[in-house]
């Protein structure tokens, strides 16, 4: 498992390469049309998100949500769920 594989706290700094949500749907691209034109979601408009998320497909946490998410279509309807990916573990190591 790659540090990419994984993420920490809420996942707001993830960056790794998972496209897919926990229930196996395909992730839509950030700058996708069907998102874009959806009036009923709000996405952020800051300039940091838009240049960190704006053009790929990968599993982000662009909101604080508890953990890494996206957008996916079913038949007409734009949805999102979180991502399959994992919590790290943090190690502790403690001095004796």
């Amino acid at each position: 498992m790659s540090k990419n594989d994984c993420y920490v706290d809420d996942g707001e700094s993830y960056r790794g390469n998972v496209s897919e949500t926990d229930e196996g749907d395909e992730c839509l691209y950030w700058n996708s049309h069907f998102i874009l034109i959806n009036n009923g979601i709000q996405i952020p408009k800051s300039s940091s998100f838009m240049q960190m998320f704006f053009h790929i497909v990968y599993d982000r946490n662009p909101d604080g949500d508890v953990m890494p998410w996206c957008f996916f279509r079913r038949g007409r309807k734009l949805l999102w769920d979180h991502c399959d990916v994992t919590e790290a573990a943090i190690l502790q190591v403690w001095e004796v």
